[in-house]
């Protein structure tokens, strides 16, 4: 495989998603099946969700899901549809910046435009910052190699992990969002349970576009957008609605209730016209 002209130009119109001045909302999908509905929906890029698409595969999220599995999900997903599509590759699948690098390389021949590489250790501390810097000078040089601008997005999860004090934690936030910028980032990600006031204060402290979760401290989207929030993501939150309510079915099921299956509106025609259409 190789980059194609249409994988360029997906790059370029994902990083001006990021360049303009208004806030998008980024869906979070699991598997081909969820990129086609966001895509059918009307959005106009999709992200993967590594703890939506870990569930799907039976793992818990954290890197537990073979990079094979990553890498076969990710070529079905920009197989089947024809907006961006943005990894979240969680700590890169290495702590050695040249395999990162490679790992997005593989990633970026099946069709990848985008990348999340985020700073959380599975002890609850982040990874030290050199080194995240040095993940992300890797990505930056990659996107020169392959002629490709894919969108390098790095998180932090100071407030995800409550690393620190409230004020400690904002000034960790700032600091690393900065310096994952200077490093050759082109949005930074600040996950966690933030309040108004943090957001303010990130967006105005964080010389980048920001990209904020949604959650339930701070939600209302026009607000978001009136701060200068750029990116909004939604995470594994529509994949743990869907499960939640997979898991309910099943004991229904279990107790031999078929009301929750056979009531569904969306049958098997709607279906098949729904996932075989167009745009």
């Amino acid at each position: 495989m190789m980059i194609t002209e249409k994988q360029k130009e997906q790059a370029r119109i994902f990083k001006s998603m990021h360049d303009a001045d208004r806030m998008f909302v980024l869906p979070n999908a699991w598997n081909a099946g969820s990129a086609r509905v966001f895509e059918r929906e009307g959005f106009r890029a999709v992200a993967t969700s590594s703890a939506g698409f870990s569930y799907a595969l039976g793992y818990p999220d954290g890197q537990a899901v073979p990079f094979g599995d990553l890498l076969h999900v990710v070529g079905q997903m920009t197989a089947r549809v024809d907006i961006p599509v943005s990894v979240d590759f969680e700590r890169g699948y290495s702590d050695e910046p040249e395999q990162v690098r490679e790992n997005a390389r593989q990633l970026c021949l099946k069709g990848a435009v985008g990348f999340n590489i985020e700073d959380g250790l599975p002890d609850g501390t982040l990874s030290p910052l050199e080194l995240q810097i040095e993940k992300i000078r890797t990505l930056a040089g990659l996107k020169r190699e392959l002629d490709l601008d894919f969108v390098i997005n790095a998180r932090t999860c100071v407030y995800w992990l409550n690393v620190g004090s409230e004020e400690d934690r904002l000034k960790t936030a700032i600091l690393r969002g900065n310096a994952f910028r200077e490093a050759g980032a082109d949005c930074v990600f600040v996950p966690g349970a933030i309040d108004r006031a943090t957001v303010g204060r990130l967006v105005n402290g964080i010389n980048a576009p920001v990209n904020i979760l949604l959650n339930r401290a701070f939600h209302d989207v026009r607000e978001l957008e009136r701060i200068g929030v750029r990116r909004l993501s939604v995470g594994s939150g529509p994949a743990r609605w869907l499960c939640e309510r997979m898991i309910g079915l099943a004991r229904e099921l279990q107790d031999g209730k078929v009301s929750g299956i056979l009531d569904c509106t969306f049958d098997y025609r709607r279906a098949n016209d729904y996932f075989g259409g167009q745009g």
